[in-house]
């Protein structure tokens, strides 16, 4: 077969099928291709007619077929064929340039768009190869990392923009094998990197592997995002969380949480305050961070503040201009306050108690997060001030005392402990004042406990006022006080300071008191003691000065006395007299000893005065002198008070079934008894159980007890005289000598006082006093009783002054009711007044 036809028969196949291809395909083409697409086809048609003309040649006898006559037709034909096709392909071709072209122009303003996007990205855009080498980095890299993109290309990426101290061990291309193997394994990816200027930045990287098929290297493509400030913010509030996690352990963890609270809002300031009082007019800041320094103490008004809106149940979020929002608030304007965002703290009721805020001196935009964050540790704190809170209550329950505030008696000796340790190793004296309020009962049982409370209160004011600050003062016990001083470097210099300290505490406890605009007075009885010389530990400092304090008292109260060690045998002797006084009423000890009172005029006995006795076992006859006080302090003298009543009704009982001459006898009260609730009815049982009147009974009280608390005592005394009781006012002229008080109480007699009897023989100035009592006691229709007379001398000048009644020892001494008997069936009596020229 020939080789052309063969030739031209594969020509006109290719030809064909193309075409048909070319055709079939219009209906997937785009409408501004299609035209151009159909040419091109219409032509390969042509050609493909062109080529089947020259088989017509090749075989003359398929001509017929095609309806073709000689050669010169089939040669024009096939021209025109080829011309047409020719036509048809340069349309098409002509038609696809401009789309070309348009294609090319789009494909060049999508590259430029993309680098325009990438370097207006706030993004890192990051191309490197799989040897870790930097290929491109877009605008924000270069800006963020600082360095130009010159510098980069062809750098490392370990050491250049990862520090190499991280990467140690780092198999770079495992890594991207990795990647290319399973896209999501290193997909997502945070590291620290470092910039030209040495800052370390936290990037987030999304990273993808780029296959550039056989001719190009594969690459990476890396995004990085900028997460330096989310990580300094977590971090912050990790530091948040568990600064609050660790309250219990850490003593500052609120100052520390307003730290990380500033860092975590990247603000200057953040603090929490609580009301300062129950008026809730101002704040008190617990803790405050200025961004250099953490403050813990300070109070400030809370009107026109952002705390009031906090306050109120609004969250205050102001990112900018606070000032001009609060025009009132110094604190914005003096700390140039321009953004405030605060919350409240609230306790477990829901009751707003203070405030969390952040404040800087620029404008604050605040994320989303900053306000449930803020809610979420202003919860935390809140709980965090309750369990302080009550921790706080039951350490102060523990350890100071409610009424007063003072520390108890358990803080005390934790102090004293810590000083006596410091003073020994030091070589320093350390002294101890033991105080306790004279008459304090008497007081409270004046105005009530409430008032008594008040005193006290008063008193530790005083007290306080006293002392350096250095200095404890505590409350014991009732109304026993104790002064702690220490640091002194010489016994002299702890001397002085005691003296000092001594002497203005008895003035200061002596001046009035005022409660319920009433004025009252009471004193104070001091006792001294100072390590080491006065005991080497703390028991026996606060025993010793304890026993200093009741040498005070006994000297005569409002005083101060420094321990001495003889002071210890008195103590031991007067607790010892105490227990056995304790049993004496039981066991029979006690007895009464009378002792007349006589009409001078006519010799005759007006009446007895019983006076208590104690038939002590080892000490045999004790005077009342050396225990009644004791008996007064312990509360002792109730008991005995009532033996003594008792006794002196049974005693005039007694007389009555015998015939005795002795109509009535005197008995003394004491202040405790006055302020005994039951007095009047213990008086009243006892004289009816004995079926004795009333006006056989005189009591006798001092004029001190009088003036004491006239108040309470004056109404007392009336209910007892209209009971029928006689009244006797005892050593008159040593209290206050106030004739003004006799008016209001209906007293029968007043005994002048025998330290004035005494001075009668003496030049001075008693001579005048005892006439002018004499004589303001006849104008009120009172007698006078003149006790302690001893000497002739004595019962003429008080005779001449007209004071006719008298008792002491020229007259008789105190005797048993034996000897009373005998004494007035007797008139010895009678014979001495006579005998003294009278």
């Amino acid at each position: 077969m020939n080789i052309n036809l063969i030739a031209n028969i594969v020509l006109v196949l290719v030809a064909m099928i193309c075409a048909g291809l070319l055709i079939r395909k219009t209906s997937g083409i785009s409408p501004e291709y299609k035209a151009s697409w159909l040419n091109v086809s219409y032509g390969m048609l042509c050609a493909n007619a062109g080529l089947m003309l020259n088989l017509s040649r090749d075989f003359p006898d398929l001509s017929s077929y095609y309806l073709l006559g000689p050669t010169q037709l089939n040669l024009v034909l096939k021209t025109l064929f080829y011309m047409l096709a020719m036509g048809l392909v340069f349309n098409g071709v002509r038609q696809w340039y401009p789309l070309i072209l348009s294609v090319q122009r789009n494909s060049q303003r999508k590259a430029r768009l993309y680098r325009k996007l990438v370097d207006e990205a706030n993004s890192i855009f990051l191309r490197w190869d799989v040897d870790g080498n930097i290929i491109s980095i877009n605008r924000y890299g270069e800006e963020l990392f600082g360095y130009p993109k010159q510098h980069l290309v062809g750098k490392p990426v370990l050491g250049t923009i990862v520090e190499e101290v991280d990467s140690e061990g780092y198999d770079l291309a495992a890594m991207i094998e990795d990647i290319r193997r399973n896209p999501d394994a290193h997909a997502n990816n945070e590291n620290e990197n470092i910039t030209r200027d040495g800052r370390r930045v936290w990037i987030g990287w999304r990273n993808a592997y780029i296959d550039a098929g056989h001719d190009d290297k594969p690459e990476l493509l890396s995004i990085g995002v900028d997460m330096t400030e989310r990580k300094r913010v977590e971090n912050a509030l990790y530091a948040l969380a568990a600064s609050i996690s660790n309250a219990k352990a850490k003593e500052n963890v609120l100052g520390d949480t307003m730290r990380h609270l500033a860092q975590a809002y990247a603000s200057k300031y953040a603090f929490y305050a609580v009301y300062a009082d129950d008026s809730r007019e101002t704040m008190r800041v617990r803790a405050l961070w200025d961004g250099e320094k953490l403050i813990t103490e300070g109070i400030y008004r809370l009107r026109g503040t952002p705390c009031e809106d906090v306050l109120s149940g609004r969250v205050c979020i102001i990112e900018r201009d606070v000032q001009q929002r609060y025009p009132e608030d110094d604190v914005l304007e003096n700390w140039h306050v321009e953004s405030y965002f605060g919350v409240a703290l609230k306790d477990s009721n829901d009751n707003a108690i203070g405030t969390i805020a952040v404040m800087d001196v620029k404008p604050m935009r605040l994320p989303d997060w900053s306000q449930a964050i803020l809610h979420v540790f202003a919860d935390r704190i809140s709980g965090e001030l309750e369990r302080r809170n009550a921790e706080e209550n039951i350490y102060q329950l523990a350890h100071y005392d409610v009424l007063t505030g003072l520390p108890n008696r358990l803080l005390f000796h934790d102090r004293l402990e810590q000083a006596v340790a410091h003073a020994k190793r030091n070589d320093q004296y350390v002294a101890l004042l033991f105080l306790d309020l004279d008459r304090f009962k008497h007081v409270n049982d004046s105005i009530g406990h409430a008032g008594g409370d008040m005193l006290l209160k008063e008193v530790a004011e005083r007290l306080r006022y006293c002392v350096r600050e250095s200095d404890t003062v505590a409350r014991t016990g009732g109304d026993e006080f104790i002064v702690l001083l220490s640091d002194f470097s010489s016994d002299k210099q702890v001397l002085q300071a005691t003296s000092e300290l001594s002497e203005k505490l008895v003035n200061i406890i002596a001046q009035p008191f005022y409660i319920d605009s009433l004025e009252f007075y009471v004193s104070v009885s001091i006792g001294i003691t100072v390590f080491p010389q006065d005991g080497n530990n703390i028991d026996f400092l606060v025993r010793n000065a304890d026993i200093a304090m009741y040498h005070a008292k006994d000297k005569g109260r409002n005083r101060s006395e420094y321990y001495h060690a003889r002071m210890n045998e008195i103590a031991e002797k007067r607790s010892r007299m105490e227990s056995e006084l304790r049993t004496a009423v039981s066991r029979g000890q006690l007895l009464l000893h009378y002792q007349p009172v006589v009409d001078v005029v006519n010799g005759e006995v007006m009446w007895f005065e019983a006076l208590l006795r104690w038939q002590h076992p080892r000490l045999g006859l004790v005077l009342p002198d050396e225990f009644v006080g004791l008996a007064e302090e312990t509360g002792l003298i109730v008991p005995i008070g009532e033996w003594v009543i008792e006794q002196v009704c049974r005693q005039l009982q007694a007389w009555q079934h015998k015939g005795v001459a002795i109509h009535a006898l005197a008995l003394n009260l004491s202040m405790r008894q006055l302020e005994r609730i039951g007095l009047v009815a213990v008086l009243d049982r006892t004289v009816a159980d004995y079926a004795i009147d009333p006006s056989q009974i005189i009591l006798e009280i001092t004029e001190s007890m009088l003036m004491q608390d006239p108040e309470r005592t004056v109404p007392l005394l009336k209910i007892l005289s209209e009971r029928g009781f006689r009244l006797a006012m005892d050593d008159f002229g040593t209290g206050y000598s106030s004739f003004g008080q006799l008016s209001y109480v209906d007293v029968n007699s007043l005994k002048i006082d025998r330290s004035f009897v005494a001075q009668l023989e003496k030049e001075g100035n008693v001579a005048c006093i005892v006439p002018a009592i004499i004589g303001m006691a006849r104008e009120m229709g009172i007698r006078v009783v003149a006790e302690g007379v001893e000497t002739s001398t004595q019962v003429e000048f008080l005779q001449k002054q007209g004071c006719n009644l008298m008792q002491g020892y020229y007259f008789g001494f105190p005797m048993d009711a034996a000897e009373c008997e005998r004494y007035i069936e007797s008139d010895k009596h009678t014979w001495q007044i006579r005998g003294a020229g009278l």
